[in-house]
């Protein structure tokens, strides 16, 4: 996984909430799940999928087998097929001409959380597979570990390392204290998970929050 060309900087991204919306990927996932059952079940439930959401359903595999009239068990195999599936998610044309650009001054990576196969069907979809994918599962290691951003730094050799995400609970703590920058891309109203500093220590923040993908160009020397 070792880079052999050498940039002054390497940029590390994380990917749900930062490259793409990841409530796209739940409605992606939980289509093709409704899918599945229509298909073996002839039960259409893409409206009472809807009405599950509205009404703050917490479980909305086990509401979708309540509605359907499935045993609870078939909730599993829903789970697989959900996190296995071929998500219909895509990079914005900003976002993809934004990492173009990046591409010609620095080196790119991702560190992600989540599943292998999971996050790899992600990756695959959004045309990211040319980078070098840092997947939790991989690793044993979830963030706030920084054992991905030590291997980054053994990997991709720099003089600098500057991490981008969205998640303060998480994501900056590791960066921080290895003396990378760190920016945090502000929720614009769609992310999953919430951007609320109350509680959080200064090390857990980043050191500079952007409203914009392109306003890491302003970081890289």
């Amino acid at each position: 996984m070792a880079i052999t060309e050498f940039f002054e900087t390497v940029v590390v991204l994380d990917l749900d909430d930062t490259l793409y919306k990841e409530a796209d990927y739940h409605a992606s996932g939980f289509a093709e799940v409704c899918r599945w059952i229509e298909q073996l079940y002839g039960k259409s439930l893409a409206l009472d999928l809807l009405a599950l959401q509205k009404a703050g359903e917490p479980d909305l595999l086990a509401g979708l087998c309540r509605v359907a009239g499935l045993p609870i068990s078939v909730k599993e195999s829903l789970l697989w097929i959900y996190r296995l599936h071929e998500p219909a998610i895509r990079l914005t044309p900003f976002v993809q001409d934004l990492l173009e650009r990046l591409q010609t001054k620095c080196n790119l990576a991702i560190i992600t959380d989540g599943r292998s196969i999971s996050q790899r069907q992600k990756i695959k979809a959004l045309g990211l597979s040319r980078f070098p994918a840092y997947i939790s599962e991989d690793y044993g290691a979830d963030k706030p570990s920084p054992l991905r951003f030590e291997l980054i730094m053994r990997h991709m050799p720099a003089s600098r390392q500057i991490y981008v995400g969205d998640n303060p609970k998480k994501d900056f703590l590791a960066p921080n204290s290895l003396g990378w920058t760190t920016l945090g891309l502000r929720d614009d109203g769609r992310n999953i998970h919430s951007q609320n500093l109350d509680g959080l220590q200064p090390e857990q923040l980043p050191q500079f929050w952007i409203d914009s993908l392109d306003e890491i160009l302003n970081y890289i020397c």
